[in-house]
């Protein structure tokens, strides 16, 4: 069974900050959450405890990912309304479709490794940025805790916790977006080049575009 993300899993924590931060403080010289507040606080920080060990459990699993996609071979997406065969990319850079391995020139082989690399630099940084986004969330959560005993509003609290994530994510999903350009030229000269291939080759200038306008998200 997966694992709940990390990120997730502080959602609640950051509820319970807030829930403490609504709570008034004995007197005016103390902004020290007393209660219901108080206990909601010590929740948080365990919450916060048991999310960062997750997350340690949760790298060593991404690490392992990243060398099954290394040392395997890379499984191509298939368009289901077409019900196309199981196409695979192997590391020696032959295209197996339904397990049968297509007949390539070393050209050809060529433009189907250029492809492989290329996808395998992009999933790369997909995995990167979900681990980033779960330490970003995590971190929010501390943040937003550490602002809390601090005496900050919601407001200062939100606007700091935001402007931490978006240092923190925007350029590794810039450099993703980079990126597909160079995946959508492999995938063309590759479909060109080996008809087999050309079914399998859905990425469209649409999705490069796409990436591109919505990299500078709201954090």
């Amino acid at each position: 069974m997966p694992r709940t993300p990390a990120l997730l899993r502080t959602l609640p924590f950051v509820a319970v900050i807030a829930l403490a931060a609504c709570q008034p403080a004995p007197d005016k010289n103390d902004n020290a959450p007393t209660g219901i507040a108080a206990k909601a606080m010590d929740e948080a920080r365990k919450g916060l405890g048991e999310a960062s060990q997750e997350l340690q459990k949760a790298q060593s699993e991404i690490d392992a990912a990243r060398q099954k996609l290394a040392t395997e071979n890379l499984t191509l997406n298939r368009n289901e309304n077409q019900n196309l065969p199981k196409a695979e990319i192997t590391p020696a850079g032959e295209l197996l479709i339904e397990g049968k391995s297509v007949a390539t020139t070393p050209e050809q082989k060529e433009k189907v490794l250029a492809y492989r690399g290329a996808m395998i630099t992009v999933v790369g940084d997909g995995m990167a940025i979900g681990m980033e986004g779960a330490k970003v969330g995590i971190d929010a959560a501390a943040s937003a805790l550490k602002g809390v005993l601090a005496g900050q509003s919601g407001d200062e609290i939100g606007k700091q916790v935001g402007a931490e994530a978006k240092t923190k994510m925007k350029p590794m999903v810039d450099q993703l977006c980079g990126r597909l350009p160079a995946l959508l030229t492999a995938q063309q000269a590759l479909a060109a080049s080996v008809p087999e291939f050309k079914p399998y080759a859905s990425m469209d200038q649409a999705d490069v575009d796409d990436c591109a306008s919505q990299s500078d998200w709201n954090f």
